[in-house]
């Protein structure tokens, strides 16, 4: 994140608050897309849980309500856009999530593996293996493929729903592979509304793709 300038001006609590309403749905799924990639290795198991942080840490940093000790990171709204922003936040609370992970879990190996300083027998013998790196690309190149392939299938009915926020937030939430519970608090969307949306969205697919099942 680009160092602070005299000339900065911070955001307000209200500011953030409006800046975050006023995100577009393609904002809002390209940020999830970037903390999904973010979490690997690091405390948060939620890519929603991560820009929620970074969003918190805003608005710390606007109030001066620090709990929990916690940092906050000032919005400069004069030279960086919301987006940016945000994206470089969750990658600074993902390093650093990182960072205290790693150190919890090297002094934690250190005391098992004792005098002989053997961490990968101690982890052996306590039963546990290192991450597989070579894996984990593997399926985020696996990841990336399905998500090429929904945005192929839902092409065909885009167009058809160009000006139906609730059933584009479900296409975009799909290309995704986010879960209703993700596009409900993603985008705002209470359960009757996203039932109708999808209801839509399943009429239209049964008639440009007969025969195909749309969970």
């Amino acid at each position: 994140m680009q160092q602070p300038s005299p000339a900065d001006e911070y955001a307000t609590a209200e500011e953030i608050s409006d800046a975050v309403g006023r995100l577009t749905v393609e904002e809002q799924i390209r940020l999830a897309k970037k903390a999904r990639i973010l979490i690997w290795g690091t405390e948060y198991f939620n890519p929603l849980e991560l820009l929620g942080e970074a969003v918190k840490r805003a608005l710390i940093a606007a109030t001066g309500d620090r709990r929990d000790k916690e940092r906050g990171r000032p919005w400069p709204k004069n030279r960086v856009e919301l987006p940016a922003f945000l994206s470089e936040s969750m990658k600074s609370i993902a390093d650093s999530s990182r960072e205290s992970i790693h150190q919890t879990q090297t002094v934690e190996l250190e005391a098992i593996a004792g005098d002989t300083g053997d961490m990968d027998s101690a982890l052996n013998d306590e039963g546990y293996s290192q991450p597989d790196i070579v894996a984990q690309a593997i399926a985020f190149e696996e990841d990336e493929a399905r998500i090429s392939a929904a945005k192929a299938d839902v092409a065909k009915i885009e167009k058809h729903f160009e000006n139906d926020q609730d059933v584009l937030a479900i296409l975009e939430g799909e290309k995704e592979e986010m879960s209703a519970a993700e596009v409900l608090s993603m985008f705002s969307i209470d359960q009757k509304t996203y039932d109708s949306a999808r209801r839509r969205l399943r009429r239209q697919v049964d008639k440009l793709m007969p025969g195909r099942s749309l969970k």
